[in-house]
């Protein structure tokens, strides 16, 4: 039986999840933003989800256990079930849109996220809990449609909470919650298959050993400059996603 994958791609593949769960060790998200994108350069999108939410409920089971009993319930009672609706509408859009609008779509959220996190003023501005179903609906809509979930539930709780340890205790358990749903809606998909089995056990212990270093590193790097580099690196990645799905067509 011969080796499915090319063990140069899958050693850098396992670098960048390395680098990835380092940055959700400090942050509590934000893996699949540099995970997804950089891996469909050499897999096909619906190959890589499958791996990378594994890899995302793996590390979420580890950050939830501690600290999921500081999360504020009122707002997952909100987000979840309409996060599961999303995630249903979104696998039915990932096994029946071309590839080439899915990767525009995904290179396009990529780079607005990346402006509107670069351009986000300091300070946290308050709004109201109406907006939760939105967050729940459109996390759970991208992560199955684009494999990154967190932003729309990064973006909604950053403007609920003043104190961050609340903030990161809610936002770990939702992105626990959201990963499990994912995971269960893709292996209903049928897009659990082997090959994405192997590749997600060949990664795991990488995706581990970066969530290790990055709860360690957690409290001595500023997240605000954590946030803006991967803000920048985000949007280029997008626009790269965005020529790549172009020249391909």
């Amino acid at each position: 039986m011969t080796f499915p994958f090319d063990l140069h791609v899958v050693a850098f593949s396992a670098v960048v999840v390395g680098v990835a769960f380092v940055v959700f060790g400090i942050s509590a998200f934000g893996a699949a933003l540099i995970t997804v994108p950089v891996l469909s350069h050499f897999y096909a999108l619906d190959f890589v989800l499958p791996v990378c939410v594994l890899l995302d409920v793996s590390a979420a089971i580890a950050m939830g256990a501690r600290f999921s009993r500081n999360a504020d319930t009122g707002e997952l009672k909100w987000m979840v079930p309409l996060c599961l609706i999303g995630a249903v509408l979104g696998v039915t859009l990932l096994v029946n849109l071309p590839r080439q609008a899915t990767m525009i779509a995904f290179g396009s959220f990529l780079v607005f996220y990346g402006i509107y996190t670069l351009r986000r003023e300091e300070g946290v501005h308050l709004i109201s809990r109406l907006w939760a179903p939105v967050a729940g609906f459109s996390g759970g809509l991208m992560g199955t449609l684009f494999g990154v979930g967190a932003p729309p539930y990064a973006m909604y709780l950053s403007h609920r909470f003043t104190d961050k340890a609340q903030l990161r205790a809610t936002l770990s358990t939702m992105v626990l919650m959201s990963t499990g749903i994912r995971t269960l809606v893709f292996a209903a998909g049928g897009l659990m298959l082997s090959d994405r089995l192997l590749m997600f056990a060949l990664l795991l212990p990488f995706a581990l050993g970066g969530l290790y270093v990055g709860n360690r590193l957690q409290g001595r790097i500023s997240r605000e400059q954590l946030g803006r580099f991967i803000s920048g690196l985000v949007l280029l990645i997008g626009a790269s996603v965005i020529l790549k799905a172009i020249s391909q067509g």
